[in-house]
């Protein structure tokens, strides 16, 4: 039974394929968004257990689109993100601690899109890829109440948070290409969910050369790493120019006839 479901999706796919109008033109466009990034604590209990706010930072960035076939799109893409976390919480003192972090980054990330080519316009699809980031600055607050007040904020640099990020993500989205006036336009619509892969904590953190900021939201224990989902819109223009059709081009109007004869010419 599985066999034959396999068998019939596979062939439901390649009709789609065989169906679908062409579309493995180049594009290049720009994309804009938002992301909501948090931090995933592991092997520290505690930290896992406090509420992180889902905080909306923007994400945008430029965006080349190469369609390979008619069901797989490589997008190679630069973007402006940023990373972090944003907690609140109660300390055992009694104490209300207010911890946030954010960290901007420039990504090099190459999506992998599975499309199913349905109609040009009504194109879902799949997205595997992984990512890249350089970091470019950011800084880290706390504030807390009584008993021991405390606001301080102070810029994050190479004993805070690392300068390279790497991770991957996943996503779904839905792909159309329209024509505008004689301009054909992609647009497309993706959520996407991205992990890191590197522990988020410095060396001088972890040998405690360089204290935390926040001594009262964490001893430095267990690995942390960045995390967050996006909700992004791309528009791309393709690069080679729409084709003509012929029957357009060679239409009744753009075709002068004359008599020679009993015959007639068009030209």
């Amino acid at each position: 039974m599985k066999k034959h479901f396999l068998i019939l999706s596979l062939l439901v796919l390649f009709g789609f394929g065989a169906m679908a109008q062409k579309d493995n033109t180049v594009s290049i466009g720009v994309k804009g968004g938002i992301n909501m990034p948090r931090m995933h604590y592991m092997n520290n209990k505690y930290l896992s257990s406090l509420p992180q706010a889902w905080k909306i930072t923007p994400v945008g960035g430029v965006f080349v689109d190469i369609p390979i076939g008619d069901v797989f799109v490589i997008a190679p893409e630069f973007d402006y993100v940023q990373r972090g976390t944003d907690i609140t919480y109660e300390h055992v003192s009694g104490m209300q601690v207010h911890y946030a972090m954010s960290v901007a980054f420039v990504d090099f990330r190459i999506p992998f899109e599975f499309r199913i080519p349905i109609k040009p316009y009504l194109q879902p699809f799949i997205q595997l890829g992984a990512e890249g980031g350089y970091r470019l600055g950011g800084h880290i607050h706390m504030d807390r109440t009584d008993p021991a007040p405390l606001d301080v904020t102070i810029d994050v640099g190479d004993a805070n948070y690392p300068l390279i990020h790497a991770g991957a993500f996943a996503g779904l989205g839905l792909r159309s290409l329209v024509t505008i006036g004689n301009f054909d336009m992609l647009f497309k619509l993706t959520a996407s969910y991205h992990h890191g892969f590197l522990n988020t904590y410095t060396k001088s953190e972890i040998d405690e050369t360089v204290p935390a900021v926040n001594v009262n939201a964490y001893n430095i224990t267990g690995t942390r790493f960045a995390e967050g989902v996006e909700v992004c819109v791309s528009i791309g223009i393709p690069l080679t120019p729409r084709e003509d059709d012929a029957c357009r081009t060679f239409s009744r109007d753009r075709v002068r006839r004359r008599s020679v004869g009993r015959g007639l010419f068009g030209y």
